[in-house]
Parts: C-alpha cells; sequence; structure tokens
C-alpha cells in the first residue's frame, strides 16, 4: 500500500495508487483511508447550473484548476516522499511505463511511457518493455532503458531514504537491455510476485542527467545493489550519490520528468503550482494517460476545513475532496452553491484506524498487553462515531483488508462491541488497578508503579480526529485510564510515528484497487527497516503468511492467507479498526472529462478541460 494519512479519520489514509498504483497510482504506503462495499460510484443527480452550458464536444487547452489540499507534504522526491499528496503531485510531474484507466471498474492498465503493455514469459518472471520512441526529457534527449535502469537502482541503492518502497521491489534480479534497441529492455525476477505488473509499470522513470549527473550509479549493478547491500552502505560513491539525490526535495530543478507538467512554484503553507510544458513529448498521442489539458494545476494549502469550505463556496477552489460529512451533507442542500458545484460519492480503498505500540522504546509500556488493547477498543463505540461523523457514509471494518476486496476480507469476524464493563475486565485480568485511590489505573512493572497514562497523537487542523480523540478521552477516564490527546502539524505527525515514538496515534491508510502487498505495514522488517509498520507487530507466523501471499499468483489460495491474516491481526489488536468511507467530493461544473473514481484521490485534474466560453484562467489553445 502507500503510505499517508488522511485529514479525516473516518475518510481515509495508505496515501498512493499502486507504485502500489501512484506510489503506488503510482498506489504508492502511504498515510490515510477507504472504500464503502455496497454504494456505487455514481455521479451527483443534480442539475447543471445552466450557466455552465456549452455545446462545445471537442476538448481545448487552457485554464487552471485549483485543488484543495490540507498540508504540505514533507517534499516531492520521486521516491522518497511518503505522503499521498507527495504522490498525486508526483504523478503528473514525472511518468511511468504504465498507467491505470481509472474510469473501468476493472481497473485495466494501459500504455503511458511504454508503446503498449508488455511481454510476460510463462513462468510469469519476465517482463519486457519497449518507450515510445517519442518520450523525451526536458533537455531533449530521448528516455531510455538506462532511465528505466537506473530507477531501478535508485530504489535499491542502500542509503537512499525510501526504504518504505523497497519491499514492492525486492523481486526484481535484473534488467537486460536489448544491445540493437536501447528502447527496448526485459525486467528479470528472482521470484513471482503478486504486484509484479504493477510494481514495475507504475514506477517512476527518473532521468540519469537530473540525478546522476556524475554516473555514480553506473559503477554497480542491479544484482550487486540486491546481494550486497549492507556492504554497499560504506562505499564513497553509493554515500555521495544518495547524499546528493536525499537533498533534492522541493526545488523545481531538482523535481524533474518526462510528465507533461513543471514544478513551477512551492511556497510553503500557501500553494504548490504545476505548469503545464508548453510542448510535451506525448501531446499528439491519445489514450487517457496522456490526457493533460489545464495549463496549470494549483494545490491551494489550507489547514483549517473550515476555511476550506468558505474558499470552496467563494469558488476560490475549483475541487475539494475529503469535505466533512457534516458539511458535505449541508452543501447537498444548498442550492446556491449546486448552481456551480457537483458533488460526488466515489468508495475509496481505505480505513482508518487508531495505531498502537507494541514495542515501546523509553515510553510507558502501557499496549503490549494484548488485554489493555482490546478493552480500549471497547471503549471506541465506533457504530457512534459513523454515524456522528460520517452521517452513515461508512461501514466498520475489523481488520487490515478492504471490504471491496471480496474474498480476501474476512467477514465472519464481529465487529468489536462497545462495551465499557468490559473493558474494565480485562483492565483488571490485566492486572491493572487503583491502588493509591486518585482515579488512574497502575501497576507495578519492573519495580516501578506505572500509572494506566498515554499520549493520542492527532494531526493538527483535524477537526474530527480531535474530536474522536476526545470521546476516546471521555470513555477512558470512566474505566481509569488517562488520556493525553497532543495535536501534531503534520510533519511531525509523521515524524513521530515513523520512529515509534507514540503510544496511540489516529491514521488512516489508502490503498488500492490491486492485491493488498501486507508487508510494507505489517511485516517485522518493516518496523525495524523503515517501512511502514509504527505499531511494531509481528511474529515468525505472520511473517510467513505475508511472505506466502505475496508469492501466490492463484486468487484462492491467496485469499484464504489473507483471511487468516485479518483473522491473526483481529485477535491481537494492533490497531484499533474504525471505518471505510465514500469519498466526498466537490467539482466545479465548468470542467468537462472530471470524472471521478475509488482510486485515490478520485478525481484526475489534468483530464479536466473547460469550454473555450467558461474558461476563467488563461486562455483556450487548441488541443491536437
Amino acid at each position: 500500500m502507500t503510505p499517508d494519512r488522511l485529514p479525516d479519520p473516518l475518510r481515509g489514509s495508505f496515501r498512493r495508487y499502486t507504485l502500489y498504483d501512484l506510489y503506488l497510482t503510482r498506489m504508492r504506503y502511504s498515510w490515510i483511508f477507504c472504500a464503502f462495499l455496497c454504494l456505487s460510484c455514481s455521479g451527483s443527480r443534480e442539475k447543471e447550473g445552466s450557466r455552465y452550458v456549452s455545446d462545445q464536444t471537442t476538448p481545448t487547452r487552457g485554464d487552471w484548476v485549483i485543488t484543495y489540499t490540507l498540508s504540505d507534504p514533507e517534499n516531492l522526491n520521486p521516491t522518497n516522499s511518503t505522503s499521498a499528496d507527495a504522490q498525486y503531485i508526483q504523478s503528473y510531474i514525472f511518468f511511468s511505463l504504465l498507467s491505470v484507466d481509472a474510469r473501468d471498474t476493472s481497473y485495466p492498465y494501459v500504455p503511458a511511457l511504454a508503446v503498449s503493455l508488455p511481454e510476460i514469459s510463462p513462468d510469469g518472471m519476465r517482463y519486457t518493455f519497449e518507450i515510445h520512441p517519442a518520450a523525451r526529457w526536458d533537455d531533449g534527449s530521448p528516455v531510455t532503458a538506462k532511465d528505466v535502469e537506473f530507477s531501478f537502482k535508485v530504489i535499491k541503492n542502500p542509503l537512499v531514504d525510501c526504504p518504505q518502497l523497497r519491499p514492492y521491489y525486492e523481486f526484481v534480479e535484473d534488467v537486460a537491455i536489448d544491445p540493437k534497441n536501447p528502447l527496448r529492455f526485459t525486467v528479470i525476477t528472482n521470484r513471482k510476485y503478486m504486484l509484479a505488473l504493477s510494481s514495475i509499470g507504475t514506477m517512476l522513470i527518473l532521468p540519469r542527467y537530473v540525478y546522476d549527473p556524475d554516473n555514480l550509479m553506473d559503477k554497480y549493478s542491479i544484482r550487486q545493489l540486491n546481494r550486497e547491500a549492507e556492504k554497499l552502505r560504506n562505499d564513497p560513491n553509493i554515500r555521495r550519490f544518495a547524499e546528493r539525490y536525499n537533498s533534492m526535495q522541493r526545488e523545481p530543478q531538482h523535481i524533474v520528468g518526462c510528465g507533461p507538467y513543471l514544478l513551477e512554484e512551492w511556497v510553503t503553507g500557501q500553494q504548490i503550482t504545476l505548469r503545464r510544458k508548453p510542448t510535451w513529448w506525448a501531446d499528439s498521442l491519445k489514450g487517457i494517460a496522456y490526457e493533460a489539458y489545464p495549463d496549470k494545476i494549483v494545490y491551494r494549502i489550507i489547514n483549517d476545513p473550515n476555511t476550506a469550505i468558505t474558499a470552496l463556496k467563494a469558488q476560490k477552489i475549483d475541487v475539494m475532496n475529503g469535505i466533512p460529512a457534516k458539511d458535505f451533507m449541508e452543501l447537498k442542500k444548498n442550492t446556491s452553491f449546486l448552481e456551480h458545484f457537483r458533488l460526488e460519492t466515489p468508495p475509496m480503498f481505505a480505513y482508518s484506524y487508531i495505531g498502537l505500540n507494541l514495542r515501546p522504546q523509553g515510553r510507558r509500556p502501557i499496549f503490549t498487553d494484548v488485554r489493555v488493547r482490546r478493552a480500549l477498543a471497547h471503549l471506541v463505540d465506533v457504530d457512534m462515531l459513523i454515524k456522528k461523523f460520517s452521517y452513515g457514509l461508512a461501514q466498520r471494518v475489523t481488520g487490515p483488508l478492504y471490504p471491496m476486496h471480496k474474498g480476501s476480507y474476512n467477514d465472519t469476524l464481529p465487529p468489536i462491541p462497545y462495551d465499557p464493563l468490559k473493558a474494565a475486565q480485562l483492565l483488571d485480568a490485566a492486572g491493572w488497578k487503583d491502588s493509591d485511590g486518585d482515579g488512574v489505573r497502575d501497576k507495578v512493572i519492573e519495580g516501578k508503579k506505572v500509572p494506566l497514562e498515554f499520549d493520542i497523537y492527532v494531526n493538527a487542523g483535524n477537526e474530527v480526529r480531535m474530536q474522536i480523540a476526545q470521546i476516546i478521552k471521555q470513555e477512558a477516564e470512566k474505566v481509569g485510564m488517562k488520556v493525553n490527546i497532543v495535536s501534531l502539524e503534520w510533519s511531525v505527525f509523521l515524524e513521530r510515528t515513523k520512529k515509534h515514538d507514540f503510544d496511540a496515534y489516529i491514521g488512516a491508510w489508502i490503498g488500492s484497487h490491486n492485491p493488498q502487498d501486507l508487508k510494507q505495514i505489517w511485516h517485522t522488517q518493516s518496523w525495524a527497516e523503515g517501512g511502514s509498520n509504527y505499531t511494531g507487530f509481528g511474529t515468525a507466523q505472520t511473517d510467513a503468511i505475508i511472505e506466502a501471499t505475496r508469492q501466490e499468483l492463484n486468487k484462492e489460495r491467496r485469499d484464504s492467507l489473507y483471511r487468516l491474516f485479518h483473522k491473526i491481526v483481529y485477535e491481537e489488536q494492533p490497531y484499533i479498526f474504525l471505518s471505510a468511507p465514500l469519498e466526498r467530493i466537490a467539482i466545479h461544473r465548468r470542467f468537462r472529462n472530471a470524472y471521478v473514481s475509488a482510486i485515490r484521490p478520485g478525481y484526475f485534474p489534468a483530464g479536466f478541460w473547460t469550454p473555450q466560453n467558461l474558461i476563467r484562467y488563461g486562455k483556450a489553445t487548441a488541443a491536437p
């Protein structure tokens, strides 16, 4: 999955579409959340305002799309960023071999940088691609197989800050370039992998001339990087490359791809602006992967949801997703607003949760006992939270699989009921009792009396998560647990969780339509090696199940492994699983081709086009 926390906990965070489809839609695990089981991806039924009627059917270039985002991404480095917001932005600057047709609910892969879908060997271990002969970098040089090979090497460089990404490329053994055709190459794998096509096809291809001007990575083969990773950590060229590459985070001259847009400007806390290239190598090509109509895509950063809604109503924002459910329901009744905007509720591959630290380092060992974790789960009235904060636009989840993935999601497990009495009994059984009468349970651990007190982190600006934390605090105090709510700026929130410096936090994962690769979030290696296993969950048994699912190409056998893993996670309770929501999106009515999808972020602004008479910014030009 790709990691990213969503702003609205009952909305979502497994922030890319696979890289895994952004990193992974590339997904690229990210942080944030999910899909509604029974509702379809149908659009709003309100009638379009007459002022936005146009007979034009041929797309034109021009206009800007101004979208809302909650906060600055941590960076825009093409491999090192982990937030979903970063990955959405990168998907227009960089390009991958394949793309996904998000309009088709079977989500087929389509050619992008590659001229066609790959040839796959009968054993599923060789993938042969050819790069489109028109593909060019911004300096006019052709995109070649050497750039693809280099992109794999970047990910496999042991000192590049992309540990969250490496699990998706462990299966890549080498790249064999056709000696007679520099555009044709074969990716050779060392084992079968259920997401091989996705991981290879949606990897962002990087320009060697920008990221490795001294050709340092040419000195190493992919096989060598696979087998000598630890030894190479001390290699001066590996270190020199990684230090430079890791520092390339946000300057426009350092964020360069062969996609249709350039990073024009990043004003921290205000906005990120992408500008369409005057000419792009794919301008004459047809297909969903090559749609790039707006002159600019502007990501307006507004940390306060109320301010964002005000800006939306004033038409200072054209597109907004993650609209708080209460506001969304109110907007549906606002006839003046509906004259200018349409509202959409596509499903999401995502879920929200409360993460609990099973392996605290230098913090109180509150959640090392499964009985304490289950006790807290009994204090969270999830059904009430869905009703109160999602207005019914969500469903409960019981584990780490998405309900829309039929067969893999274990629907035999009952949701954990809200039961404060049961919570108190579990705490008693775990030895947590109020020995001094101060209202807070305590326990002697290693000769020291430890109070049953913990911090719960929420990201600043997320009012829903803050309210959920307050409800948890109130419920916990009734049974003798003291809860401190800590609001953190988004980048600090991410950093603390990555370093396991927390007791509990509210987060979410956004995922992909692809089968889930559980390794990034749930494998024990993903705790020690900088993956996304923030809670420290896992045993040899669960690791073995994860490895087996990754190599199982038969869906029925893979689904049985998923259901077993789901059951173990349910019993061990490293997360308190909350819900899978519908997305909530508003899109300005002047745009055409503004379809929505279950693939994050739910809309795709590069495909938006505006009839000439409705353009608000810039001038129209004819699209070829």
